[in-house]
């Protein structure tokens, strides 16, 4: 499978460029998550047989079921994305589309998109999208998700990050496609309007 799939150039009619998971790292996330749970599983076993004999046995059982919880949701989500590979972000002409992660925003049309950057968070590279205004997408997304975009905005100053490993295509390409499509979709957007 193609890491992406582009047809015509942004501002043109037609324009979509599709970028796919990168496979091999989602792969290895989800053997991963397949390892903790299978962990999980084998505390809560192993929590169970001890329940008369030590005294934090239930400590232990509750640690397992959390982790079974957490880690076999990751599996299923990552088995999911690799048997079913679908654009994990999609630039058009109305805008971009981010599908990146269980915390992605959705559709962000151009005209709120001022530009994007490739940055280092740590040892990864992320796609950081500016936002004119940051807190006009934080009210369209309620709840956990919600909380979760402010904290990262306060540690990041964009809701909207888009982290390497989601993605096949490179972070520097994917940023300069972005900033370019924002440069000539909001050109062509005052033409028509004049």
């Amino acid at each position: 499978m193609n890491t992406f799939q582009r047809s015509a150039s942004p501002g043109e009619p037609g324009y979509l460029l599709a970028v796919y998971p990168n496979r091999v790292r989602l792969s290895l996330v989800t053997l991963g998550a397949l390892v903790f749970a299978l962990f999980g599983l084998f505390m809560c076993y192993e929590a169970l047989t001890a329940m008369r004999s030590a005294p934090r046995a239930g400590l232990f059982l509750a640690t397992g079921g959390l982790g079974v919880a957490f880690f076999g949701a990751c599996l299923v989500y990552g088995a999911l994305r690799l048997f079913r590979p679908r654009p994990v972000v999609l630039l058009d002409n109305a805008g971009l589309r981010d599908h990146a992660s269980l915390t992605s925003v959705g559709f962000i049309p151009w005209d709120e998109i001022a530009g994007a950057m490739a940055d280092v968070d740590g040892t990864q590279r992320v796609l950081s999208i500016v936002l004119d205004d940051p807190e006009k997408l934080l009210r369209r997304v309620p709840g956990l998700k919600g909380f979760l975009l402010r904290t990262s905005t306060r540690m990041t100053g964009t809701p909207v990050n888009i982290s390497q490993t989601t993605v096949a295509m490179p972070i520097p390409q994917l940023a300069a496609e972005i900033r370019l499509a924002t440069e000539r979709t909001t050109r062509v957007h005052s033409e028509e309007h004049t």
